[in-house]
């Protein structure tokens, strides 16, 4: 390569412009860049997660999952239960997201109880136990939310 100042040739380019520390550039940069991507990639995953209730939560969730099983038929016991539970899941579960899959179903069992409402379909009470199973994962608790009335 020849400089054009002076006419006099120039140690540059004589490997086609990519001597090491062209190469070291580059590969700084390319590591820096798979750190950003992956860094990314991780910041969302955990912003797209369901909040992780504590085992504490998912053991009170999983006792008035087994509480509803067996409700009285009596439409003022049946409220009472509702509200008694209403209130330990407000007072005591930190997660308000598994509490409002587990409100859910506390409405669900004391609606078919006094059969003044439907239970929920399959496929509702699947997505249920799916979304609070998933606040669950971390605790490593797997909550069973059994069809209602069975």
């Amino acid at each position: 390569m020849t400089d054009i100042n002076n006419g006099t040739k120039t140690g540059r380019g004589t490997r086609g412009g990519h001597g090491p520390r062209t190469w070291i550039v580059g590969a700084a940069a390319a590591a820096v860049l798979a750190g950003a991507v992956g860094g990314g990639a991780l910041w969302w995953n955990e912003r797209s997660r369901p909040s992780q209730a504590t085992a504490a939560d998912c053991a009170l969730a999983q006792k008035i999952i087994d509480g509803a099983q067996d409700l009285p038929a009596e439409k003022t016991d049946v409220a009472k239960w509702l509200k008694d539970s209403q209130e330990l899941r407000r007072e005591n579960m930190e997660d308000g997201y598994l509490g409002a899959q587990i409100s859910k179903y506390e409405s669900w069992a004391a609606d078919h109880a006094t059969h003044t409402g439907r239970g929920p379909s399959a496929p509702e009470l699947r997505k249920t136990a799916d979304t609070a199973n998933a606040h669950c994962e971390d605790a490593g608790r797997t909550l069973d939310l059994p069809p209602i009335g069975s």
